[in-house]
């Protein structure tokens, strides 16, 4: 590791090999401690975390290397919690498809009655062309969930006030309303 760190080492083949070394060490760690439900079996986690150690520890300037360099274990295992925590705060996050209470089905998503196809595929663009937050508070607004609640609301899967979910939405149908000339 301190090799690796050494402003004086000028021979990138040897850096390489040093940090290819370090990576082998790594990787095993990390996949055993990974969380198997994560996207790709906790995969993705393990190659990002990889491959930001390396990039810590050739950067003098990154306090990552400094960890890596002191406690080289504890520090993997602390960047793939962090992944870990990351992950399950999105997991809550999640939009969940709403379900008829009495059969238990997934409603299906409103169709654009009136819309003709190619007006249809436009809506549907605009709609993907908002921002992430603004896009999700929007479908879940649009798919019949109230902003607050005590039960399932907008804010709470979003994990957000109710005054920003609100936000959020009012801004997605300003958007497509300008968007789509309705606003003239």
């Amino acid at each position: 590791m301190a090799a690796c760190r050494d402003p004086e080492l000028r021979d990138e083949r040897l850096q390489g090999l040093l940090l290819d070394h370090l990576s082998r060490l790594a990787r095993p760690y990390l996949f055993r401690r990974a969380n198997k439900d994560m996207p790709n079996g906790g995969h993705d986690a393990v190659d990002d975390i990889v491959s930001k150690m390396a990039m810590a520890i050739v950067d003098p300037a990154a306090m990552d290397g400094v960890g890596f360099g002191a406690a080289f274990y504890p520090k993997l295992q602390q960047r793939l919690a962090d992944r870990h925590r990351a992950w399950r705060a999105q997991q809550k996050r999640t939009e969940p498809m709403p379900v008829d209470d009495e059969t238990g089905e997934m409603f299906e998503p409103p169709d654009a009655a009136g819309l003709t196809p190619e007006e249809a595929v436009t809506v549907d663009d605009l709609i993907a062309g908002l921002p992430e937050n603004h896009r999700r508070a929007f479908l879940l607004h649009r798919a019949g969930f109230p902003v607050s609640s005590k039960g399932e609301c907008i804010a709470t899967m979003l994990g957000v006030q109710p005054k920003t979910a609100d936000a959020w939405i009012k801004k997605a149908v300003a958007h497509l309303r300008e968007q789509l000339g309705l606003d003239r």
